[in-house]
């Protein structure tokens, strides 16, 4: 896949994430997950799963305030095995949770990036060498 359309994709996948991040929070790994998703302009809520609690704790204590989350966990082995758990202790507790942002970023950055804190640097990258290419600024 060319940089253009990996740029456009993830950019595209963002946007929506972040529409419905209006409404729905998102949950990450860590602190740094939370600043990156800042850096590129989220301002909705954001839940970050701490070592100290449970998943099935943390998504047991949204029950009632929200119908549904965005799974942002990174896309390696623990990152996987974190947004299984989060999938399971949703429906335990009736709460949708949507995977398929994470899936489609991860189809678009796999080679390039391996956690939701290097979006930013990538989208960076991305577009730098898709304005030298094109011979266009993009800001």
């Amino acid at each position: 896949m060319r940089i253009k359309e990996q740029l456009e994709g993830v950019t595209t996948v963002l946007e929506d994430i972040r529409k419905m991040n209006k409404t729905v929070p998102i949950i990450v790994e860590g602190k740094k997950d939370v600043a990156a998703l800042r850096r590129l302009d989220f301002s909705g809520k954001i839940i970050r799963i701490k070592k100290r609690r449970s998943v099935f704790h943390i998504i047991e204590g949204l029950r009632g305030k929200h119908e549904e989350v965005i799974v942002m966990t990174d896309w390696d082995k623990t990152g996987g095995r974190l947004a299984y758990k989060i999938k399971k202790a949703c429906e335990a507790n009736e709460i949708t949770c949507h995977m398929e942002y994470r899936k489609e970023i991860i189809k678009y950055v796999k080679k390039e990036v391996k956690d939701v804190e290097g979006l930013p640097k990538f989208i960076q990258r991305a577009r730098l060498k898709v304005s030298r290419n094109h011979g266009i600024r993009v800001i």
